[in-house]
This record gives structure tokens, sequence and C-alpha cells, in this order.
């Protein structure tokens, strides 16, 4: 059975705590966010896909396969032309004969690509396939939802018989949501109409309910991507009252597409072997993964450094500096 063989994340350096926006703005728009990452002027989801990338293929040593299929999630790519997927297989690889598959629209993308990359290796046998997500929301600046937009990568090689963890279950629900965090062909900024549909939360117990319905496991974890209201919402409507639910935003900030599965690297780093853990994207519907911890997990995560320590290892920034890299102040 194809499996997840290895598994990374990447974080920009530089942080910014909320106490940073409730100084320069007087209070901070995203309520329940300490710090968020983000991207320094040189950095990009790109970037933080390839460091993601490069950290999952180094924790596989000597098995170290030849990727034959590349997919990347991501709503902030770089190019609206031209495939930003590209550069990752340039800068990974010194071959081009590898399929590569962009996916993005929705903070969905993520946990699709990690999908879809099991998918092709279970269509074609004996095939290996690199599964990224990265994003770096933007807004601008005087918009107070741009506080809480944050920046991370996520990587996971995919093969046969994967050994840190195998997909047992998928799940995909999709509803349309207009109101919040969309961008309009050509626009480099999110757009937030601030229409509270609680179509996000209506996604996540659809999600709950087919989970229900098609599973009899107990569940140990759900790694989430979402706002604040839909995490706190989370347990009730899974109906899993002693489920561990996993989210980094207040660590992190919405990291789009990479919220998901950076959540979900984030449980794998705590798992034992057949510990399960249910990574969920949400946007306009939801995109879930059941996953179970293999024999291989501990393995893998002995070399690199955890969730927890890359968030930790983070810079500090005042707000001046935040303005910079953001090129607020460039012509």
């Amino acid at each position: 059975m194809p499996g997840i063989m290895s598994y990374a994340v990447s974080l920009p350096s530089l942080r910014i705590s909320a106490s940073a926006y409730e100084k320069n703005w007087g209070s901070c728009g995203a309520r329940g966010l300490k710090q968020k990452a983000f991207c320094a002027y040189d950095e990009d989801p790109v970037t933080l896909g390839i460091q993601a990338s490069k950290s999952a293929l180094e924790r596989l040593g000597e098995r170290f396969p030849k990727i034959d299929a590349l997919f990347f999630g991501v709503t902030t790519p770089p190019y609206e032309e031209k495939p930003s997927a590209a550069t990752l297989p340039t800068a990974l690889f010194d071959y081009t004969d590898i399929r590569v598959t962009e996916i993005t629209g929705s903070p969905q993308a993520g946990i699709q690509a990690l999908i879809a990359a099991i998918e092709y290796c279970e269509a074609v046998p004996n095939r290996y396939s690199l599964a990224v997500a990265a994003d770096a929301p933007v807004g601008r600046i005087n918009t107070h939802y741009e506080h809480a937009l944050g920046a991370a990568g996520a990587a996971f090689v995919v093969g046969p018989n994967g050994d840190v963890a195998n997909m047992i279950d998928r799940l995909a629900i999709t509803q349309e949501s207009f109101g919040t965090r969309f961008r309009r062909l050509g626009e480099e900024y999110i757009t937030d109409l601030e229409l509270r549909t609680q179509s996000n939360i209506a996604s996540a117990a659809a999600i709950g309910t087919k989970f229900s319905e098609v599973n009899g496991l107990e569940l140990g974890r759900i790694a989430v991507g979402s706002e604040p209201s839909v995490v706190k919402a989370i347990s009730h409507v899974f109906d899993l009252p002693e489920a561990e639910v996993i989210s980094l935003w207040s660590q992190i900030g919405d990291a789009g597409s990479a919220s998901a599965p950076l959540a979900l690297a984030s449980a794998f780093d705590k798992m034992c072997v057949g510990d399960t853990v249910l990574a969920v994207g949400i946007g306009s519907g939801a995109t879930a993964g059941l996953f179970k911890a293999g024999k291989g997990l501990v393995l893998n995560r002995e070399t690199g450094k955890t969730v927890d320590e890359l968030i930790g290892c983070g810079r500090m920034v005042k707000y001046i500096d935040y303005l910079k890299h953001r090129r607020v102040f460039s012509s």
C-alpha cells in the first residue's frame, strides 16, 4: 500500500507578535493570535516549499527515491501564468521527467495535494510522488484581517510501502462560500466582505457527519487549518470530545493551504504507531484525509527539527521592520 515515507515543514525565520499590532494600531484584529510567521522580502511560497521538500527528502537518507510526480498546493503562487510548481523540481532534482500539478484556489489545496500524491501512487504502482503545501497570503496593511495572515510550508514524500503513515480514508464536500477570504483574478491582496455565514463551520460539520458514517474507529487527533471559531467548534461538530484538536493558527497565523498540512506534521511529531489523525483543509467546502501512524514514524522524525522547535526558533521583529519586508515603503 502506498503511504507517506517522510515529512517535514518549513517556516520563515521572521515573527511578529500580536502586541506589535496592539501597539501600532491600538488593537490586534486577529483574536487569539500570539504571534505569526511571515515571509522576508526575498521569500515566497516557492522558497518555503523547496525548503520543506529538501528537509523531507533528507530525512530519507539512503532511501532517497526518484520522484515521478509532484503536487503543489498553494493559493498565493508568485505567478498567475507560468507554473510556480515547475520551480520546485528544478531546484530539487537533476532530471526533468517528472509530472507536476499545481492545485490552487482554496485553503483546501494543501490537503488536496497530499491526497492527490497518494492517489497517484495508488494508480501507478511502484512510483514515488512528492506533495508540497506552501502559502503566504497577504492583505492590505490597513485592513484588520491582514493581522492574521502568516506563512508556512510542508512536504510529504509518498511511495510504495510508506511506513510513516498510511491514508485509510479520504472525505470531501464542496459548497459555495463567498464573503470571507477571496481574491479576484489579477489582484494581489485577499478581500474580506465580512459576511459571516458560518459556512466553514458547516463544512467541518459535514465532514464530521461523513466521517461518523464511514468509520467506526476512535479518532485520537484532528489537524485542522482554519480560523479559531472553526477550531473551537471542531470537537462539537465531530462529536468527538476526547479528540485532540491541533491548530497552529495562534503561533503561525493563517498560512492558507499550508495550515492543515502543518498541523498534520505537528500531529506526526507526537504520534505513536497505530495512532490516528484526521487532517482537514477548509474553504468553500472541506477535504480530509484520515491517517494511521506506521512503524517508520519514529525513525523518520529523528533527524531535523520538529514543528514546535521551528516555531520557537523564529526571530521577533518590530512592526516597522515588518512593513519593510512587506515592501510598504517601495515605490
